[in-house]
């Protein structure tokens, strides 16, 4: 248990008792939980030559979700800037007409990243996905609907980046497959931010593992779950500072150690609003929204 975390935890769930929406309750909470854990992100990168080649990454979304991928992939942008470029992959559905793949390629122009379209296939169409799109299936499409990619960092939408991917793009994945940052307990990841080997995919025939696992299992969390149940003992778990869920509540102070909480404040890679309140929702909106809409405002696609 982290030093503060007891006391964190009945000070929150005190905070926890007044408000009147369940999203102001859930601010509450975290304003107390989580404070002081964030500070100087961003700002003590050690200067670098820029990385020679540009790194893969990939976003999936629908048409709903152009607008927030644009405004992550613009943290990653400006977190990297200097540092290294991007060849980004947007694994998109069929409502992503050319209005919002212009936008999405204006979202980049400042820098010399490139940005590629791909439609999602229909493999994982039987596949039940509950209250989720199609699109949340995409991401383990990559190592059938980009042949030529030999490994790549996947990213959900609702995030914020403050430091580039070059230390995560080269780490060693031995006879891993994936890495991710793992949550809920110490073996079970989040897949919102993912490193891949999508080689390593394509030869054992672990995509249609996926296929199979994901049509004979009503999973609660589908892409997620399926994951973790075809890949136990072959995930790399990240630090935490890959994928700090603020979903995670007071849990996080039990579920990881001290140093990787203490890495938050100043080297946090990865801010995900993974909870049910996101930061351009009306009303209430989640703690460290602030990050985001910086971001957001210079895309120019949200005003306030």
């Amino acid at each position: 248990m982290y030093k503060y975390g007891l006391f964190r935890q009945a000070a929150s769930n005190l905070a926890g008792v007044f408000g009147k929406s369940r999203a102001q309750r859930r601010l509450n909470r975290d304003r107390i939980r989580y404070y002081g854990l964030i500070d100087t992100v961003g700002q003590n990168m050690i200067p670098r030559q820029k990385y020679p080649t540009k790194i893969p990454l990939a976003f999936c979304f629908n048409a709903r979700g152009a607008r927030m991928a644009a405004v992550t992939m613009r943290s990653i942008l400006d977190a990297s800037a200097g540092r290294c470029d991007y060849d980004i992959y947007c694994v998109i559905d069929t409502d992503v007409d050319k209005t919002i793949c212009d936008m999405m390629r204006n979202t980049i122009k400042p820098h010399k990243s490139s940005i590629h379209f791909v439609h999602g296939n229909h493999d994982f169409d039987e596949s039940p996905r509950r209250k989720w799109p199609i699109a949340m299936w995409y991401r383990l499409m990559l190592p059938k609907l980009l042949p030529n990619v030999s490994r790549i960092i996947y990213a959900d939408m609702d995030m914020i980046f403050f430091n580039d991917l070059i230390d995560i793009y080269e780490y060693d994945l031995g006879k891993n497959v994936i890495a991710a940052v793992p949550t809920r307990t110490s073996k079970y990841i989040n897949s919102g931010f993912l490193l891949m080997d999508l080689d390593k995919i394509r030869k054992e025939k672990i995509y249609e593992q996926w296929i199979k696992a994901s049509r004979e299992n009503d999973f609660y969390n589908p892409d997620q779950d399926v994951l973790n149940y075809t890949l136990k003992g072959r995930i790399a778990f990240l630090p935490l500072k890959y994928n700090f869920q603020i979903s995670h509540g007071s849990r996080i102070f039990k579920i990881y150690p001290k140093n990787e909480l203490d890495d938050l404040k100043h080297n946090l890679v990865c801010l995900h609003y993974s909870d049910y309140v996101k930061p351009w929702s009306d009303g209430i909106r989640p703690v460290f929204s602030e990050y985001w809409w910086d971001v957001a405002r210079r895309t120019g696609l949200f005003k306030e």
